[in-house]
């Protein structure tokens, strides 16, 4: 047996091992994964509530952002209900210290929009950030682990220039006026010098009102003379 058959043998026999300590389960229903399956098991992939936003010119990403800035691609993966089971995945990126299961939605999704052609589409992905306090506590920024898993498959960096100016409270069950209200002045950028003529991509986690991305993408258009902006989210609340 030649060393890189034992060494392939070893590693099968590794995960093998792996799987019955510790069985890898949908993130949606809860059976088991098979090899090739990550996240979700087919069945629940394919009953996945895909937005296919991506291939509509002015969607409702982009009316809820629209403004002062031109907006290039916006598109979120999923629509999301707080009571779906897809909810769940996003929430334990989120908030159950699961930086992977973040990352594995962002490789999900970028594989999707690269079989469509999307795969150099972006030069530099900028995640939505988390003051210094909600990191510290947290541990980690989900939106930088979205965007780590879109940069694997679509081609890319992933930058830093966006920042958090100031710490505000969550936006959960808040209206549409009182979430702008609450993340306004929130976001800046730092050496605009280095997005000149890039093509940049925001990325967070769930879009619902737009009011955070609105000033994100606020704050590259007046700081940054980049290509373009665009935005890209796992989730997508539908409009009421």
């Amino acid at each position: 047996m030649t060393k890189d058959r034992l060494t392939g043998l070893l590693r099968m026999m590794a995960k093998a091992a792996a799987d019955c300590v510790f069985p890898r389960t949908c993130g949606v229903c809860g059976c088991s994964l098979v090899d090739g399956e990550q996240l979700m098991c087919l069945g629940c992939l394919s009953e996945l509530p895909r937005t296919d936003l991506h291939r509509v010119e002015f969607n409702t990403v982009h009316q809820r952002v629209a403004g002062t800035v031109e907006i290039d691609v916006a598109s979120g993966w999923y629509y999301y209900y707080s009571d779906s089971p897809y909810a769940r995945l996003i929430r334990e990126a989120k908030y159950d210290d699961m930086p992977l299961t973040a990352r594995r939605l962002g490789e999900a999704y970028g594989a999707e929009l690269a079989a469509e052609g999307m795969a150099g589409r972006f030069d530099l992905f900028l995640p939505v950030p988390l003051h210094r306090d909600k990191l510290l506590m947290r541990g980690y920024n989900q939106s930088v682990e979205i965007a780590r898993g879109l940069s694997r498959e679509l081609g890319g960096d992933v930058g830093d220039n966006l920042v958090a100016l100031r710490r505000h409270r969550t936006q959960t069950r808040r209206g549409g006026y009182e979430r702008y209200a609450n993340v306004s002045g929130s976001f800046g950028v730092v050496r605009p010098e280095e997005l000149r003529g890039l093509r940049v991509a925001v990325v967070d986690d769930v879009v619902t009102t737009g009011s955070t991305i609105h000033e994100c993408v606020s704050a590259i258009g007046a700081s940054a003379d980049v290509a373009s902006i665009s935005i890209l989210t796992i989730g997508v609340t539908k409009m009421k």
